[in-house]
C-alpha cells in the first residue's frame, strides 16, 4: 500500500451510482488520495459482461484506485478478483463487507457476512491467496449494537491477508443514520498492525482529532458527493490552515458540473449521450448544491435534456 505514508490520507469512499470514473479524476484532481470503485457482484464479473468492466475501469491518472467487488463464495470472489486484476490492472482489490443495501444483503453478502465472521475470513484468505496485488476490506461495526464485531473481526482479516481495512462507525442497522462510533474505530486502529481508514461523519472532525488519530487516514462518502473541494478544506484542516480559502464560488461549482457532465457525455460511459443526459442531471445538481441561486436554476435543470441545453444553462449562471 504505497499511497500510505506518515501523514494522514483522505480517502473517496465507494458509492453505487456515484463513484464512476469520470467522478473518481475529478476527486483526485481535487486532492484525495485514493479512490475505490462502485461495488460490482463478484458473478456479474464472472458473467464477462462488457458493462461490468466499463462500470469499474479507469484512467491512469486516477491512480491510486481500488476496485471493489461483493459476494458471499470465496471461489467465486476469488476468480472475480484475479479477472480484475488480470484486466484492469488496479492497485488493489477491495471486498465489500460494509454495503446495507438490499441487492447486496439478500446475496447474503455485503454487511450481510457481519453475521457470519467465520465466510468474511475464507473469502479475505482466498482472494489475497489469489492475487498479486494487495486485498483489503471495508465493513462496519457489526449487524446491530447486540452483534459488534470489532475490533476482533478486523484483527482476524488482517491475521487473513488483508492489508488496509476501512471502517464505516455505524452497524447495519443504522443504516447511515445516528452518530458514527469514532471510539470503536479508535480502538480497531489501535489493535492493528496494518493501515486502518475511518469513514462515518469523518467530515465532522476536528483538526486536533485528526492530527491525534491512531488511523492513518479517513474516507469520506456522502459529503464529498458534487462537493470536490471538501477534501483540500480537510487537508487544511489538519494542518491546521484556513480551510475557508478553498470554498468555491458559484462560477466555480457551475463550470466543474459542465466539465462533469462533458466528460460523461463524451463516449466513453454506457447509457450517456450528448442528447439523453437523464442519467447524469442528479450529480450535476449536487455540484451545484449550496450554490447562490441554485433553487431557481435546479428547476431548469428539470427542463434540460441535453448537454447542449445544459451548457446554455451552466454559461449564463456562469
Amino acid at each position: 500500500m504505497n499511497f500510505i505514508t506518515d501523514r494522514k490520507i483522505f480517502a473517496l469512499a465507494p458509492m453505487a451510482g456515484f463513484t464512476n470514473s469520470a467522478c473518481r479524476g475529478i476527486f483526485k484532481e481535487f486532492g484525495a488520495d485514493v479512490s475505490v470503485s462502485e461495488f460490482v457482484y463478484s458473478r456479474a464479473v464472472l458473467s464477462g459482461a462488457v458493462r461490468v468492466l466499463e462500470k469499474i475501469s479507469f484512467e491512469d491518472d486516477c491512480r491510486p484506485v481500488g476496485i471493489q467487488i461483493f459476494g458471499d463464495d470465496e471461489f467465486e470472489m476469488a476468480d472475480a478478483a484475479k479477472l480484475i486484476e488480470e484486466k484492469l490492472n488496479p492497485d488493489f482489490i477491495d471486498i465489500n463487507f460494509g454495503c446495507p443495501a438490499p441487492n447486496a444483503v439478500n446475496a447474503g453478502a455485503g454487511s450481510a457476512l457481519l453475521k457470519n465472521p467465520k465466510q468474511m475470513i475464507k473469502v479475505v484468505k482466498k482472494v489475497s491467496e489469489t492475487l498479486k496485488i494487495p486485498t483489503t476490506a471495508k465493513l462496519r461495526t457489526g449487524w446491530n449494537s447486540e452483534s459488534i464485531v470489532v475490533p476482533n473481526v478486523a484483527l482476524d482479516l488482517e491475521q487473513a491477508g488483508a492489508k488496509m481495512i476501512a471502517l464505516h462507525g455505524r452497524t447495519k442497522a443504522q443504516g447511515y443514520e445516528g452518530e458514527a462510533n469514532w471510539d470503536l474505530i479508535e480502538q480497531t486502529a489501535q489493535a492493528l498492525t496494518v493501515p486502518l481508514l475511518g469513514n462515518g461523519s469523518a467530515e465532522k472532525l476536528s483538526g486536533e482529532y485528526m492530527r491525534s488519530s491512531a488511523c492513518a487516514g479517513f474516507m469520506v462518502g456522502r459529503a464529498a458527493l458534487g462537493n470536490p473541494w471538501l477534501f483540500r478544506q480537510l487537508k487544511a484542516r489538519l494542518l491546521g490552515e484556513n480551510e475557508a480559502e478553498f470554498e468555491p464560488s458559484p462560477s466555480e461549482r457551475a463550470k466543474l458540473a459542465l466539465r462533469y457532465a462533458k466528460t460523461m457525455t463524451s463516449g466513453k460511459y454506457d447509457s450517456v449521450s450528448p442528447e439523453n443526459i437523464k442519467f447524469i442531471k442528479t450529480q450535476v445538481m449536487r455540484f451545484l448544491k449550496n450554490a447562490e441561486g441554485f433553487k431557481r436554476l435546479r428547476v431548469q435543470l428539470r427542463s434540460i435534456n441535453t448537454i447542449q441545453e445544459l451548457e446554455k444553462l451552466l454559461c449564463d449562471f456562469i
